[in-house]
């Protein structure tokens, strides 16, 4: 009984040992780049360095310094060193925290001290590859050593163990996650063969995508036993040398800048990378071109690739892409048909064009109020939109009429966003000259869509200020204003004015004015011809009847020129009295 006890007293002190004096994991460094990350640079890659690794000997024997050695006797030998990282906040992992094995090197005995079958020079290790990261979370790796005896063999697999079910757990696996499952089995395979094991299936998600990717931070974990007090790392030159190479480090530089000999250390560096859009261009965008890239978007979603801020961006940019699409369409069919159709058709068809031009415009002035605050639409976003924009404005600059359309929806764009551009009658004059430039449909069929009854209405009130303003007053002082040869002046300036406007409304109410004003005038003229008449036959009677009295010499020609007369003086007709003076000269000839 004794010896029982005495036995499990030398396992549970060998146990309190070896838990006191394990290999500890030390952060001797941290940088963090000051580069500011927005939302937008939203995936992880994550490389780690392995540095001194033949140092690993050293530190398995101090682990056992000053204490007894009942390895020999009990069979409690170190046989492994298994080093892990643990990352954190992988949603693409389900909600559980995932164990990735990073090394596991063999540990041989040879009389009282340990060797370690590592290499001095471990190549990088990709550990993830942009990885996407939810919005403001960073994914740090926690880097963990332990040193296993022939006894506790049974701690590696019940990590391989757990890691699996919580891999189980995931309703659809990814091929990243399948990735994972493949690295624990080469762990196990090694272990049984007693092998060196380097993780080596780096999980990525994305292939062959130029993404733009930065130096976001670094950390230095060095591996010593429990007792040592002080790490020394070159921090001044290490530093140095990560501000200066934020896209690629180099392992032998680093090794070097970190200048440090006595303890194996490893490097871990993280990276963030910038999310990168399908860049299209204008003749690429069509319908079934947005269907495809509307499903891809919302499978990258689901399988959790882009984050919520980003898959809201990606749809609006599909709603703005539609509306292009739509506006391309109605400009095959103007080109197609322009020199067929009758000109009413066509004005519909360039009216299409402008509607979905105008509508273009609008989404993008959307876009720019509701995020003018957000990093990923100006950064990723908004260059795509102008670029689809560009493309909008050469293609209506093809013929003079898809010209003066885009100039009609900026004149439009204008109008309605600034109260300024109409404030003056020279404005008012240039803005509707651009607006009846462009031959539109008949009103009927403008006011059934919005963007025709907005133009209507605009139209309809620019002149209407432009009446008040520059034409109501003369319109109203012609119709007050007599109608004589004097005033005359005064209806030829309106009416030239009047003709000059490009207002309809102004022309149409200017020409009603001297319509009334010519009929009065027209009246004016025919009394004055009247009056002037009246004083012809006064004057020319007058003058017969001097001349009758003086030589009538025949009773019976005085009596029929006298009817001649009265017949003349009793017309209307100033020509008449003409002609009756007229004969008075040979009458009297003839009369002497």
């Amino acid at each position: 009984m004794r010896k029982v006890l005495a036995l499990a007293f030398l396992l549970l002190c060998q146990q309190v040992v070896w838990a006191q004096r394990n290999i500890e994991t030390r952060l001797g460094y941290s940088y963090n780049d000051d580069f500011q990350f927005s939302d937008e640079w939203q995936y992880l890659s994550t490389d780690v360095y392995l540095f001194n690794g033949n140092r690993f000997t050293r530190v398995l024997n101090e682990l056992e310094t000053g204490a007894r050695k009942p390895k020999k006797k009990y069979g409690n030998v170190l046989e492994y060193l298994l080093i892990t990282a643990q990352l954190k906040n992988m949603k693409v992992f389900g909600n559980d925290d995932i164990v990735y094995p990073l090394y596991n090197f063999y540990i041989d005995s040879d009389k009282d001290d340990y060797q370690t079958q590592v290499s001095d020079h471990q190549e990088v290790v990709r550990l993830i590859d942009k990885m996407p990261l939810a919005s403001n979370t960073n994914i740090d790796a926690i880097i963990n050593a332990k040193a296993i005896t022939n006894g506790e063999s049974n701690q590696v697999f019940s990590l391989v163990a757990n890691q699996l079910m919580n891999i189980s757990k995931l309703t659809s696996p990814t091929g990243a996650v399948l990735s994972l499952v493949g690295e624990f089995g080469n762990l196990l395979s090694a272990r049984t063969t007693r092998r060196e094991y380097k993780f080596s299936s780096t999980i990525r998600l994305y292939e062959g995508q130029d993404f733009d990717t930065r130096l976001h931070s670094v950390r230095v974990y060095v591996f010593v036993p429990s007792d040592v007090k002080k790490v020394d790392i070159k921090t001044i030159k290490l530093t140095d040398y990560l501000q200066k190479h934020p896209n690629k480090l180099d392992r032998r530089q680093l090794e070097e800048m970190a200048g440090y000999k006595d303890y194996p250390y490893m490097i871990v560096a993280n990276y963030k990378s910038l999310y990168k859009m399908d860049v299209l261009t204008g003749d690429e965008v069509t319908l079934d071109l947005i269907e495809k890239r509307k499903i891809k978007i919302q499978t990258a979603y689901d399988q959790k690739l882009i984050n919520d801020e980003t898959f809201r961006q990606e749809k609006l940019y599909v709603e703005f892409l539609r509306v292009f699409a739509d506006m391309k369409q109605n400009l095959n069919t103007y080109r197609l048909n322009y020199r067929n159709n009758s000109p009413e058709i066509n004005a519909k068809n360039l009216f299409g064009i402008i509607q979905e031009y105008k509508r273009l415009k609008s989404t993008y002035d959307a876009r720019e109020r509701e995020f003018k605050d957000n990093s990923g639409y100006i950064n990723i976003f908004k260059p795509e939109y102008e670029a689809i924009l560009a493309n909008a404005d050469l293609y209506l600059e093809a013929d003079h009429n898809l010209k003066n359309g885009k100039l009609l929806v900026k004149t439009l764009r204008d109008l309605e966003n600034d109260p300024k551009e109409w404030n003056t009658p020279e404005k008012r004059e240039a803005a509707l000259t651009r607006l009846y430039a462009v031959e539109l449909p008949k009103a009927e069929f403008l006011s059934a869509s919005v963007e025709g009854e907005a133009i209507l209405r605009l139209i309809k009130k620019l002149e209407e200020m432009q009446y008040n303003e520059v034409f109501s007053k003369e319109v109203k002082l012609l119709g007050e204003t007599e109608a004589t040869d004097e005033t005359v002046p005064q209806r030829n300036v309106l009416l030239e004015k009047g003709t000059a406007s490009k207002c309809q409304t102004c022309r149409d109410k200017v020409k009603e004015a001297i319509t009334d004003y010519n009929k009065r005038y027209d009246t004016y003229k025919l009394k004055q011809a009247l009056q002037h008449k009246e004083g012809l036959n006064q004057a020319a009677e007058t003058t017969v009847f001097k001349f009758l009295k003086r030589h009538c010499a025949s009773k019976i020609t005085c009596k029929l020129f006298r009817q001649q007369l009265t017949r003349c003086w009793t017309s209307t007709s100033a020509a008449c009295t003409k002609r009756t003076l007229s004969s008075v000269t040979p009458l009297k000839r003839w009369i002497s």
